[in-house]
């Protein structure tokens, strides 16, 4: 831990106009936005490195002499004592000057959410099911051994590396947010579609709520439905959270394996003394038919990848002035984890709302350093990260310089490089054709000028 290290101001800004860590952690872009606070991908200047930082809002002005912030200290150590592969590392914790808001300092994960994965799977095989609830089952029993509850598992929660790991984020956080928010808004901060309702109730969680929001990710994972429907009223979800619970899987034999779907079902349980409790008991449950889960995971996420990285290479065709306008709370949220939007199958995503954003703050210049950042990250072997880079450096340059431009053919190359290198060989070379015939078009032009190359 890094004790009570103050963050000054004057230090870089962040697209909101935020002020991050002075002369250490560079924010680069959201990563996402919800209940608790708001998440930087940040570059650690001091030992080059990237990093997720999140700032929590929702407890903003604890200060460092009450119970509050004594309860956010003893949930960060502990979480800091968890060494585990299923639960994201912290490496620091600070307090803004001012604001007195905590920032946690992460491990940046290199693959995506369950949140993010869910749209284009619509729903996972049990195979891959199993394999998600079993790393969601180490990473909790490492936690409850630790003495930390998680207190908010949902799909935003559970991350899904590039080698098919399962990693947690979040431990212990949701309590302290909840009771701050309440006691400063009267605003319940969680997501009802996967609190316990124990938890709703206002009683205190114990490690019974976990699991509940195990089984209702599982539910989720299955059907590819939310465990109360597509109802984004609050008020709706707890009064159906709390009478008629989530809806049994036992008499819907397409759902899957009826003894992977009575287990999702005792989870689901409204009273916590119904649900299974013993780790070992479940995992032994999910390892038979877990085989083969794995792999399924990394094809999906690979083939989500590849297709958003098509996509927008596809949108950055599009000119920048006939894009919405759009404003950083519009961005990098998933309607998952806001509970909001007419179609929880369709969230947000980079090609088209953060691209708008970036469109209308970026200049030539800082698009050309784009590019380049983008190209070491290629080398790197940090493909979806470039990719995802370029899709929004691409419609810039296209914009601001030409489609003839050496920026905009060089980042348009990157791009098609990250295309191939992710699969898409055809949306590769036909991407590759269209630079190529720019640049033997502007070669000609030169030449009939009598211009040099």
């Amino acid at each position: 831990m890094g004790g009570r290290e103050r963050v000054g101001s004057g230090g870089p800004e962040v697209p909101d106009g935020r002020t991050l860590i002075v002369g250490r952690y560079r924010p680069l872009r959201l990563l996402g936005r919800g209940g608790m606070g708001v998440v930087y991908e940040a570059d650690d200047t001091r030992l080059d490195r990237r990093v997720a930082v999140k700032v929590l809002t929702a407890v903003e002005g604890l200060g460092e002499d009450n119970e509050e912030w004594d309860r956010f200290v003893r949930e960060a150590r502990a979480l800091a004592r968890i060494d585990h592969p299923g639960v994201v590392t912290l490496y620091d914790s600070l307090v803004e000057t001012g604001t007195g808001t905590p920032c946690l300092v992460m491990q940046l994960l290199d693959g995506m959410s369950l949140a993010d994965l869910m749209p284009a799977a619509r729903r996972l095989p049990a195979a891959a099911v199993c394999a998600v609830a079993l790393g969601i089952v180490d990473a909790l029993t490492a936690a409850h051994e630790a003495g930390v509850l998680h207190r908010d598992l949902k799909p935003s929660n559970v991350g899904i590396t590039r080698d098919g790991r399962v990693v947690l984020q979040d431990f212990g956080l949701a309590r302290l947010a909840g009771e701050a928010a309440i006691t400063r808004t009267g605003v319940v901060v969680g997501t009802p579609q996967f609190m316990a309702p124990e938890a709703i109730s206002g009683a205190r969680p114990g490690p019974a709520a976990d699991w509940y929001g195990l089984g209702a990710c599982m539910y989720l994972m299955i059907t590819g439905e939310m465990p109360f429907g597509g109802a984004t009223d609050v008020g709706a979800i707890v009064e159906r959270a709390l009478s008629d619970g989530v809806p049994r899987l036992g008499g819907r034999p397409e759902a899957g394996p009826a003894w992977l779907t009575s287990l999702i079902d005792d989870l689901c349980e409204k009273d916590p003394a119904r649900r299974p409790h013993d780790p070992k008991a479940i995992r032994d449950l999910l390892e038979t038919g877990a085989e083969g889960g794995t792999q399924a995971l990394v094809d999906l996420l690979n083939r989500n990848v590849r297709e958003g990285a098509v996509r927008a290479a596809l949108d950055a065709s599009v000119p920048a002035e006939e894009l919405p306008e759009y404003t950083w709370e519009q961005a990098d949220t998933t309607p998952w984890a806001q509970e909001a939007g007419p179609d929880p199958f369709h969230p947000a995503t980079l090609s088209d709302a953060t691209r708008r954003i970036v469109l209308a703050t970026m200049t030539a210049r800082n698009a050309l350093s784009r590019q380049r950042e983008a190209a070491n990250l290629v080398l790197r072997g940090q493909v979806r990260e470039a990719a995802e880079m370029l899709s929004v450096v691409v419609p810039v340059c296209l914009s601001s310089l030409g489609p003839d431009h050496p920026t905009t053919l060089t980042s348009q190359y990157w791009q098609a490089l990250c295309l191939a290198r992710l699969g898409a060989g055809a949306e590769a070379l036909e991407l590759l054709s269209r630079v190529n015939k720019r640049v033997v078009g502007r070669t000609d032009n030169d030449e009939g000028n009598g211009q040099r190359r």
